[in-house]
């Protein structure tokens, strides 16, 4: 299992306007995650990564919305798969 501390380095840079860190990280992770387990869903991500669904879908969702993964829905669940 990867741990959040794992998928952000502690050098991550904080954006002196907003406060939030830098995501760059963290998408590079789960991108990580659903490459080990796919196709997959956004709990086993979620399980994976150690995070809330809600963070893990967030996330999933923005790369899928860049192009870097597609989403497939069957039985109410999405299935998550790298392009």
């Amino acid at each position: 299992m990867v741990s959040e501390r794992q998928l952000v380095p502690s050098d991550r840079r904080r954006d002196e306007d907003s406060g939030k860190y830098d995501t760059k990280y963290q998408y590079e992770g789960v991108l990580k995650a659903v490459r080990r387990l796919e196709p997959t869903t956004t709990g086993e991500v979620a399980n994976e990564l150690d995070c809330h669904r809600n963070t893990a879908r967030e996330k999933l969702n923005d790369l899928a919305d860049r192009g870097e993964l597609k989403k497939t829905e069957q039985s109410n669940t999405f299935i998550w798969q790298t392009i």
